[in-house]
């Protein structure tokens, strides 16, 4: 945070009795709905005084400032004199609005990550109550994914109606039809219900992103995915804290349904709180005659950046989604694992990719994106393949580890995808990259569901599409521009007003 000098009062004094302090500061900088320090001389001498100080701050962020108090009260202790950030804190500084609505964007995605988990961790019990096949849940997880459609049609409506709004009905409208998977009565109702939950909470994940990339600093960006991502994590552990309830009974899997009804609540509470992005303004329905000078060289920059997001999209998602939608189902036939020990492994492995999450975000806000983004889909690729072919404690390990390593590349392509767009195009642009990723993701499942239910193992098949990863990494490292600490209006100059467009260079 930065302060300021303000003049002391007699309210500034911390018990009655006491006289008004000698300085008093508040804040100029920082996420504080309200800051003071007030600093008191008790003994004066000639080269030295005895001071006392008092602080009083409330963060601007809500709910989640049981988490942060402790590491502020700590940081305001033991100030920083050389304007470095915390290891705990993006590097670049946030302000009040900033703040609140990252605080309000982690909430929600705490619902998006529960919504969009459901089907991975509950689709192994539910065809054992519908009698369903290896290859059925292949082609129901491929047609649950084509619900994307509508997920694209939200958020290229965020684009002209606002990010709130169609933020706010995702998610309200998501836990409903989440619900209603509790009353599904086969294969057909059950996946009906969770395409429609899964691309609303797809929508929700994507208008995250785009909001936090408008509302915080440059330098704070894939900072902000990171804890959504986190935020989302929490979401998803919390299907897998409820998952040993799947073991009371062949139908018990629906009670896990019938959670996102609590989550309303918390939406309307976020509700009151979330402003529009700042950036955001209606855009209208038609181009003027002739065009916007420059219309040419945006969609050419526009259509090359799609190609690159859209291939890297494809590819992780290749390998990732069979990886993680198939585990479960790995771990209960080929490893013999109940419901609990699937809960305990899960948990195992995920927790600990918080730190890759945290660690990627970060260094790539202060060393750069593609380094750390390369690294870290390399890596997880490859202890994801070692994951599926070991067994005992070595499977843990190589859990842990491609945990940690994927997790440190996804605030990377998040941070991509809300940086190189326009504002105008930004929510559309995500869309369609989500739906690539879609792509990709119906192509894994198809190759890891047909493969194994014909008798093949899951190590030999993710060691063959771990390829795709790996070309992405390639690509982000020599081909994906550099995007940190730059604002949005210098990787878009169609963002910039009309007087200020001349005095900026080209993107670079």
């Amino acid at each position: 945070m930065v302060e300021e000098p303000d003049p002391p009062t007699p309210e500034d004094a911390p018990a009655p009795g006491t006289p008004a302090p000698e300085a008093a500061f508040r804040a100029v900088g920082g996420p504080f709905a309200h800051y003071r320090r007030t600093v008191h001389i008790l003994e004066r001498g000639d080269a030295e005084c005895l001071v006392r100080q008092h602080i009083s701050y409330r963060l601007s962020v809500p709910v989640w400032g049981w988490f942060l108090a402790p590491l502020a009260n700590r940081q305001l202790r033991r100030p920083r004199s050389d304007g470095t950030q915390p290891f705990w804190a993006p590097a670049e500084r946030l302000d009040p609005r900033s703040g609140q609505v990252l605080g309000v964007l982690c909430l929600l995605g705490v619902v998006a990550g529960y919504l969009g988990t459901l089907l991975s961790q509950t689709i192994t019990f539910a065809f054992d109550e519908f009698d369903a096949g290896l290859a059925t849940q292949g082609n129901t997880l491929t047609a649950v994914r084509v619900g994307v459609l509508l997920a694209l049609a939200l958020v290229a409506l965020a684009d002209r109606r606002g990010r709130r709004p169609m933020l706010l009905f995702a998610a309200v409208a998501g836990c409903l039809v989440a619900t209603s998977t509790a009353a599904s009565t086969g294969v057909w109702t059950y996946g009906a219900s969770q395409a429609v939950s899964r691309s609303l909470a797809t929508a929700m994940l994507v208008l995250l992103v785009v909001i936090a990339a408008e509302e915080v600093p440059a330098g704070a960006r894939a900072y902000a995915v990171s804890v959504l991502t986190l935020s989302a994590g929490l979401g998803s552990g919390m299907v897998v804290w409820l998952l040993p309830l799947a073991d009371l009974g062949l139908r018990a899997w629906r009670i896990l349904f019938l959670a996102p009804l609590l989550a309303l609540p918390l939406v309307l509470f976020c509700a009151r709180r979330l402003p529009e992005s700042r950036r955001f303004a209606p855009q209208p329905a038609e181009a003027p005659p002739g065009g916007h000078p420059g219309d040419a060289e945006r969609r050419r920059r526009r259509a090359k950046r799609m190609f690159l997001l859209g291939c890297g999209a494809l590819g992780v998602s290749l390998f990732a989604a069979p990886a993680s939608q198939f585990l479960n189902e790995f771990l209960r036939s080929q490893r013999s694992f109940s419901a609990g020990n699937i809960s305990v492994f899960q948990l195992s492995i995920n927790t600990p990719a918080a730190i890759g999450v945290l660690i990627g975000g970060r260094f790539s806000d202060v060393r750069g994106r593609r380094r750390v983004g390369a690294l870290g889909l390399a890596a997880g690729a490859a202890f994801t393949v070692f994951r599926y072919v070991a067994d005992g404690w070595p499977m843990w390990m190589w859990g842990v580890l491609a945990g940690i390593f994927g997790a440190a590349s996804v605030p990377i392509m998040g941070a991509f995808g809300g940086e190189l767009f326009g504002t105008s195009k930004r929510a559309g642009s995500n869309g369609v990259i989500t739906t690539m990723g879609v792509i990709g993701s119906v192509i894994g499942l198809q190759i890891v569901g047909r493969f194994t239910d014909a008798g093949g193992e899951f190590g030999h098949v993710f060691a063959m599409i771990a390829g795709a990863p790996l070309v992405v990494a390639l690509l982000i490292l020599f081909v994906f521009p550099e995007t940190a600490w730059r604002e949005l209006e210098d990787l878009n100059p169609e963002d910039l007003k009309p007087a200020d467009q001349a005095a900026r260079p080209p993107p670079g």
